[in-house]
């Protein structure tokens, strides 16, 4: 019996391997179709880029040296092959709008989003896990369906939603924190986190739900296995059996969803950052979207993606691990 269960966690690890190493061949193809979705999408906007940076009131020669210096008045394929040559190089190309280079303005955002993505995630974690590990403890107390139905609630609220009630309630009436801005942690520590603390909420909820009832399934279900059974008969007390025999093999799933989540993160701080003026990525492309501003707009989708792959395959190898060390422990 025993080693029948070893060789099918053995197969269970070898199919996560070959999991893993196929979403390794599929990055590069992946991410080049991307770029190619990328680049047609930029090029529907209904704004021309040599009225929008020049003005309607630009003589003819103007924009077609604009055209011809961007390029645009190549063939697509030709504008996609240069396109795509210069970001193998690492050249995003320079806004068609403000003239500075598109891989700082990306860089500057990206600093913001990565932290609320992360700050958020941090959140879902500590409350997604920990109520749902109270929960799961024990499955028959009332607390559990209190649980349940909050889990419940946090994934059915919008995350838009929430931003702009708590805007409503926490910043405008009660005054507790900011109603929106930045402050850089490294100007104001203390600031920072006034400022992103409402963000990081509205951003997590929805996720921390979802981690909280997947937790809170797993412990009970390991609640009553044979050897957690076992355990508690023998008088091990209840904090030693949800540490070293409950959760050791409920936390497997509850720490993929919230990887998975990492990565709906970063499309929900979208939404957040222009709920709360917040200068990321999100707000960044939105911008540059409404302004034609094509090298930003898809400098901003390809980063996405790859930030979305890369968190993914990240996943797919902690799962691994964790399968790995369930199945030596």
């Amino acid at each position: 019996m025993e080693a029948a269960a070893e060789g099918f966690a053995a197969r269970r690890r070898r199919q996560k391997l070959r999991l893993v190493a196929r979403r390794l061949l599929l990055f590069v193809p992946t991410l080049l179709g991307m770029s190619l979705l990328v680049f047609a999408v930029g090029r529907i906007s209904l704004v021309r880029p040599d009225i929008a940076s020049l003005g309607f009131f630009a003589t003819e020669q103007a924009k077609q040296n604009f055209n011809e210096r961007f390029h645009l008045d190549e063939p697509l394929v030709t504008q996609y092959g240069i396109w795509l040559s210069d970001v193998a190089t690492g050249d995003f190309g320079v806004s068609f709008i403000t003239g500075t280079p598109v891989i700082d303005s990306v860089r500057s955002g990206a600093a913001v989003t990565i932290q609320l993505a992360l700050g958020a995630a941090v959140l879902a974690a500590v409350f997604g896990i920990g109520l749902g590990t109270i929960g799961g403890l024990k499955p028959w107390a009332f607390r559990n369906r209190l649980i349940s139905a909050g889990s419940l609630l946090a994934v059915s609220m919008p995350q838009f939603w929430l931003g702009l009630v708590l805007l409503i309630i926490v910043a405008q009436n009660l005054q507790l924190l900011p109603a929106g801005g930045y402050v850089s942690p490294s100007t104001d520590l203390v600031g920072f986190v006034k400022s992103m603390l409402l963000p990081w909420i509205a951003l997590s909820v929805a996720s921390a739900g979802i981690i909280a009832r997947v937790t809170q399934v797993r412990v009970a279900e390991e609640s009553v296995k044979p050897h957690v059974m076992t355990a508690r008969s023998l008088g091990v007390s209840e904090y030693r059996v949800a540490t070293r025999y409950t959760l050791r093999n409920s936390l497997i799933e509850p720490a993929t969803v919230l990887g998975i989540q990492v990565g709906y993160m970063l499309g929900g701080a979208f939404v957040v950052e222009q709920v709360f003026n917040l200068p990321g990525v999100g707000q960044l492309a939105i911008s540059a979207a409404r302004q034609g501003d094509y090298p930003v707009v898809q400098a901003v989708a390809l980063y996405t993606t790859v930030v979305f792959l890369l968190v993914n395959l990240a996943v797919d190898l902690f799962h691994l691990i964790l399968d790995v060390r369930a199945g030596e422990g």
